[in-house]
């Protein structure tokens, strides 16, 4: 049994001398998946413009997950972390791309039956980002297949681990977003270690 106390005290500890860097980092990849979003304000009403919002979001939305997973398993390790980091995820782009579309419909098709089939999919293949930050020489499908064995018998473990940051994420709402500089660093190292722990 992972201890949720226990991954989250080594997150802190290893935030304490990187919550500026951890912070910077988080900020980025916000700003980077807002970026599609300007177009907008070239035709607020055009189909076009928002069908191409859509197909930007979608093709970054991929490799800033990798990048940002990249960073803090780095984090977590130890390693280093850097912002470089965080465009490691577009040297592959095609293959971050397949990720987030086999996920998106494998989730999709599950919560098209119920929502409770969606949930359980998503938190199947809730580590391909890790596992392909990790792992650059994988294919698409074999970080589905390692992210759905690495989650046997853990969905509800992860769960409970995300739910018990509810208290930060409604401070984070009530602040406007200002309590996110603490608490997106702080979830982002946990998730890290949760996936350093239960990988192997």
């Amino acid at each position: 049994m992972i201890l949720r106390k226990e991954l989250k005290q080594n997150a802190k500890k290893q935030l304490q001398n990187h919550w500026g860097l951890s912070i910077g980092a988080i900020i980025v990849c916000m700003l980077i998946s807002l970026i599609p979003e300007l177009l907008v304000y070239i035709d607020p009403e055009s189909a076009a413009i928002a069908i191409l919002i859509t197909i930007i979001s979608l093709v970054i939305a991929g490799p800033i997950a990798i990048g940002q997973c990249k960073f803090f398993i780095n984090l977590s390790n130890r390693e280093n972390p850097k912002i470089s980091d965080l465009w490691f995820g577009f040297r592959n782009i095609l293959r971050a791309l397949g990720v987030t579309l086999l996920v998106g419909i494998a989730v999709f098709i599950g919560a098209i039956f119920l929502i409770i089939p969606g949930i359980i999919v998503s938190f199947m293949y809730s580590q391909v980002y890790y596992i392909m930050a990790e792992h650059p020489e994988m294919s698409v499908i074999e970080c589905l297949k390692e992210s759905s064995r690495i989650m046997k018998g853990h969905k509800m473990e992860l769960f409970i681990l995300e739910l018990s940051f509810i208290g930060w994420i409604i401070l984070t709402v009530i602040t406007f977003g200002i309590a996110g500089l603490y608490v997106l660093p702080y979830y982002s190292a946990t998730l890290s270690n949760y996936y350093l722990t239960i990988k192997d």
